[in-house]
Order: C-alpha cells, then structure tokens, then sequence
C-alpha cells in the first residue's frame, strides 16, 4: 500500500505540471527544439477535408470554403509572407466558424485563411462576429472581403487592425477599383478608417454590392439596428460610387487571420495564439 500511495502522490504532483507546461507562453531553449505542431481544436468540430486534388475545402452556411495550407518555412506566402495551416480553421458545434493564429516554437506563426469555391456578385454580404474586434493585437489582421485575383483592381475589403500602430484606428474599409487610375497601382484603392467603442464584444459587418456603388455599415450587437456612432456617412454607411470604377466582377469571398510585421524589432504578437470566431456568414443576391 506505501508503495502504490507513493506512485499516486507523484501521479498527482506531475498532473498540474504538465499543465502548467503546456499553458506557459515562454518556452525554454529546451522546448523551443520540440517540432512545431499547430493546436488542435476541440472534439465534436468539422475540420477542413483533403481533396485528391490536394486542396483543402470545409463546409461552411452552405458554401463550400477552399482553405489555404501552405506550412513550408522556405516557402512562405502571401499575405505578409506567412505560413498557413488548414487545422487553424474549423467549424464548432454551434456552427461557428474559427480562425487562428498558433505560434510555433521556432518563434513563427501559422495563420489561417479561407476563400468561397464560387465567385458573388451584387448583394448584400453579412458577416455576424463573437470575439472583439477592437482589441485584437497590434500586428494581427483580420480580413473578411472579395479579390478578383489580380493584385491592385477589384477588391472589396472590411480589415480589422491597427497596423502595427497602437493607436491607430481599428476599423478600415478599402475599395481597390476596377480599374488602375493612379500613377502607383499599390494606392489605386479608397479607403476610411475609424475607431468605435464597442458594446459587448458581437458586431456585424455589412456592404451591399449595385453596379454604381458600394455601401458599408458596421453595427454593434448580432444585427442591423445599433449602426456604429463613428462610421463614416452615419446611419446611411460609407459609399464608394466612382464614376466607371466601381468593381462589378463576381469574386471569391475570403475570411483571414494573418500577421504582417513578424520579422521587425516592434513585433509584438507574443502570446502562444490568436483566435476570432466567426458566428454567420450570409449572402443575399
């Protein structure tokens, strides 16, 4: 009986250590050398599927979701020239989309991104959000918008981040138009920013898609009575409706988590990982 009391109190000793090992954001030299494996998520999620054409998809409202999974250091990608891993992205059981950040031991993070499999037109685009957008770190972008697939032209962006300023404003919309109008096709685009004080941590984003113009609100809470006090235009939401330059493509809608300023002195994202939940998604033609 001593001997089997023995084994238990150590049992139970380790037990909170091994814990504690695995909550501690600053890992020794000795950790630092274990091989890098991203956090897995919860039981009972939908996790992205590998196709025979080794694309990842999930299903996601009814869409099927195309996830980037490009985890190779020696090849990294953009956005910000990161590293992506498809287990960053699942869905719980409440349906709710998740999207993370994870840092590897050798001091680099996984990001995560997702684009639909099918290209939208003119509509309105509602993206319902858990987690707090206004306090998001510094260094970490969260983009919920459409790419026509050539950088500069045809882009429609919501971009919660501060960009690597702290007291920048959080909440950006940006239109890149349909066209290159400007001398340098890097600022071919429209773009306001501002900050609101948050009610709770939910909001929801919205623009709606004509072929003269596109309108932007942003609201506190799960729906559309409570618009943001500081938005830009008011109740009635930011417009961009350039003569001619207004994108009318069909594109792909995209959600992503990514950091940008990994390799500077001022990078400040140090905590083992990021995350922002996603609770709906809708388009309606």
């Amino acid at each position: 009986m001593k001997i089997i009391s023995s084994f238990m109190a150590v049992f139970l000793f380790l037990i909170p250590c091994l814990a504690c090992e695995r909550s501690d954001s600053t890992a020794t030299k000795s950790r630092e050398e274990v091989p890098s494996t991203p956090e897995e998520p919860a039981a009972e999620v939908t996790t992205p599927i590998l196709g025979e054409d080794g694309q990842y998809r999930i299903e996601w409202k009814g869409i099927t979701w195309l996830v980037k999974h490009a985890t190779n250091r020696d090849e990294p990608r953009g956005p910000g020239e990161n590293i992506w891993d498809s287990q960053n992205v699942w869905v719980d059981n409440q349906d709710r989309l998740h999207l993370k950040i994870t840092r590897q031991p050798d001091g680099r993070y996984l990001c995560a991104e997702l684009r639909s499999e099918n290209a939208y037109q003119y509509g309105t685009y509602t993206w319902k959000v858990d987690s707090d957008l206004s306090g998001i770190q510094k260094d970490v972008i969260f983009g919920l918008f459409q790419y026509g697939g050539t950088d500069y032209i045809n882009e429609i962006d919501f971009e919660f981040t501060r960009w690597n300023n702290a007291s920048a404003n959080w909440c950006n919309y940006t239109v890149y138009r349909s066209r290159i109008t400007t001398s340098n096709p890097e600022i071919n685009y429209a773009h306001i920013d501002y900050s609101e004080p948050l009610e709770g941590t939910y909001t929801t984003h919205t623009y709606t898609r004509e072929a003269d113009k596109i309108t932007f609100k942003s609201y506190h809470g799960h729906g559309t009575t409570s618009s943001f006090t500081n938005l830009p235009g008011g109740a009635a939401g930011w417009v961009f409706d350039e003569p001619d330059n207004v994108p009318t493509k069909a594109m792909p809608v995209y959600i992503q988590l990514w950091t940008k300023y990994k390799n500077v002195g001022n990078y400040a994202l140090n905590s083992p990982s990021v995350e922002v939940v996603v609770n709906d998604f809708t388009f309606v033609p």
